[in-house]
């Protein structure tokens, strides 16, 4: 976990980073929606030397100020933005994050809900019409974010303090559905699994597969990102361990343990964590949101495409001059096989782009080690 860390003289400095079981300092943490011009990682990766920063001149920089000034104000030193303090380039990093967010909203001393949409100062009248509409509560991610934490306390974008969990409760009950007993700080696994997706099934992300990631600590579940994957099979994976999970507390209720799952589940996590590969998955999304609807079609249609699918060992070539859609098209061709595979124990789909704009995808030795991470992450559940 990375911290910002508020030193003596009012400037932001990296903390440590702390790995494992390291007892990690008292701090607060910020549940926001993404807008344009965030603050990244790559905005704040070298703090520690610089006088100044570019970062403070994107929009963006008003939560990381704000969520600072109310540390400070809170008698904390450390604080915890999603948008700066994982590096999401770094896909080893970004993996032990989303099945680690959960537990670091739960450990936070305070949870800050900044409302960038909401400008009113008190919760009243126009004031409370606002709260509700807030794009805040039709997020994915913010439902863990309002859950997992015991305190709670939102702001306006002006960062007046609209109230917290408690004094709000009834008016959040009335917009998210979400039993008063949930909210207040009731074990989650107390709640049956059809009620606990419910919280979630009017609420969006901005990655699809992220639809059923953002759920994995309110269900208790580690389970390694495969961002390509669609969300129908991510929802699926976690179903899947959602159910072995219960298999697993009624064997040791009967005094069997079968914790092999479990177990086998974070030898997986610490493989891929070595393997330490690319995303490609990056390359295609942006690749399938360039496609124009029936794109490449004639080519999923032709002989020579059918005849390389069905052929063990056969390789298809596609070549042509930069920039004549060759990326896209391939991206056509990965949603055929995906929806092909989707269900078909006998085969995985396994990708990766080249890219001259990333150096981690430019190393035929990272591109072998792509390939077999989504083999390893994809094998287990066919």
């Amino acid at each position: 976990m990375r911290l910002l860390n508020i030193a003596t003289d009012g400037r932001l400095r990296w903390a440590k980073e702390y790995i494992g079981n390291e007892k990690v300092p008292d701090y607060a943490i910020l549940s926001h929606t993404w807008g344009e011009q965030e603050v990244i990682f790559d905005d704040l990766k070298n703090l520690d030397s610089a006088e100044d920063i570019g970062a403070k001149s994107k929009a963006g920089w008003d939560k990381i100020r704000f969520c600072a000034q109310q540390t400070k104000r809170d008698g904390l030193d450390h604080f915890w933005v999603d948008t700066c303090c994982i590096d999401k380039a770094n896909n080893t990093e970004l993996s032990e994050a989303i099945n680690s967010m959960f537990r670091w909203y739960q450990n936070a001393k305070k949870c800050y809900v900044y409302l960038s949409d909401v400008e009113n100062s008190t919760v009243d009248g126009e004031g409370e019409s606002a709260f509700k509409r807030s794009r805040w509560f039709t997020r994915g991610w913010t439902l863990q974010e309002l859950l997992a934490p015991k305190s709670v306390e939102f702001f306006s974008t002006q960062g007046a303090r609209l109230g917290d969990k408690g004094s709000l409760e009834p008016i959040i009950r009335d917009v998210t559905g979400i039993p008063l007993d949930a909210l207040a700080g009731s074990d989650l696994s107390e709640f049956d699994v059809a009620e606990r997706f419910s919280w979630a099934e009017d609420r969006q992300t901005t990655r699809e597969e992220d639809g059923a990631y953002c759920l994995l600590g309110i269900f208790g579940i580690y389970m390694s990102p495969i961002y390509g994957e669609g969300k129908d099979d991510a929802i699926k994976r976690l179903q899947k361990k959602i159910h072995e999970a219960a298999e697993d507390v009624a064997s040791v209720s009967g005094g069997k343990s079968k914790s092999h799952n479990r177990g086998q589940e974070e030898r997986l996590g610490k493989i891929c964590s070595w393997l330490s590969a690319p995303d490609p998955s990056t390359n295609y999304h942006k690749a399938h949101k360039q496609r124009q609807a029936e794109t490449g079609l004639w080519l999923l249609d032709g002989h020579k495409f059918t005849e390389w699918k069905e052929r063990v060992g056969s390789r298809l070539w596609l070549y042509g001059i930069p920039g004549c859609g060759k990326t896209v098209l391939s991206s056509t061709i990965i949603e055929h096989l995906l929806q092909q595979c989707n269900g078909d124990t006998r085969t995985v789909t396994a990708y990766f782009y080249f890219d001259f704009n990333d150096t981690q995808k430019q190393d035929p030795d990272l591109m072998l080690r792509s390939l077999l991470t989504f083999v390893l992450l994809l094998l287990p559940y066919y």
